[in-house]
């Protein structure tokens, strides 16, 4: 028995010795923020991400969704004063727990990784008075929630000093219970951009 708990011991004090070496750790966390082009408006988010290894990360994003109608139509009159009808005022908060895989990492260029990401969580709408103005307009919304699947392809540029650009091109679907405005299911394709930083 006294031979099996000195390699244990032995183990232990190796994996400790590696985990204290300077540099960046086997483990990390990065944080980030990005800006979304979608098939139905735009966004705003911020991301985190644990490291469990180079090529696999535990990621948490909070995006902040304007929804575009395909029936609103804008103009300016002859006063040079812009007006919109049929304006949807219709927004979306999305929180999306998901994972990223690199699996390339060891056979592509260390600054250049291309994987893929999957992430699933709760979207929540509000949807605020049309045709009112900014602080009129959200003296009475409507809230809803639903599940939001997404995935697609992730492609990260390291910078230096721990920094990256990050892309991702994927697909996202949300179905509500009932229409919010003027549909009930929100999808489609989607190109995010964001720039990632190592959090010490």
């Amino acid at each position: 028995m006294k031979p099996t708990w000195k390699f244990l011991s032995l183990l232990s004090l190796s994996f400790g010795l590696l985990w204290a070496q300077p540099g960046e750790p086997l483990r990390y966390k990065t944080m980030g923020f990005d800006m979304e082009i979608l098939s139905y408006g735009g966004s705003l988010g911020a991301f985190y991400s644990y490291h469990i290894s180079e090529a696999l990360s535990l990621d948490l994003e909070m995006d902040w969704s304007l929804v575009e109608s395909n029936d609103t139509f804008s103009y300016v009159d002859i006063y040079g004063q812009y007006h919109s009808i049929r304006d949807r005022n219709l927004s979306f908060v999305k929180l999306m727990p998901g994972v990223t895989w690199l699996p390339f990492i060891d056979t592509m260029h260390p600054s250049f990784q291309v994987g893929s990401f999957i992430s699933a969580g709760p979207i929540w709408s509000l949807n605020t008075e049309d045709d009112a103005a900014f602080v009129e307009r959200w003296k009475h919304v409507e809230n809803d929630f639903a599940p939001l699947l997404r995935g697609g392809v992730h492609i990260r540029i390291l910078t230096g000093q721990g920094g990256s650009y990050t892309f991702r091109v994927g697909y996202d679907y949300a179905s509500f219970d009932r229409k919010i405005d003027t549909r009930q299911t929100y999808k489609g394709l989607f190109l995010q951009a964001g720039m990632e930083f190592l959090n010490r």
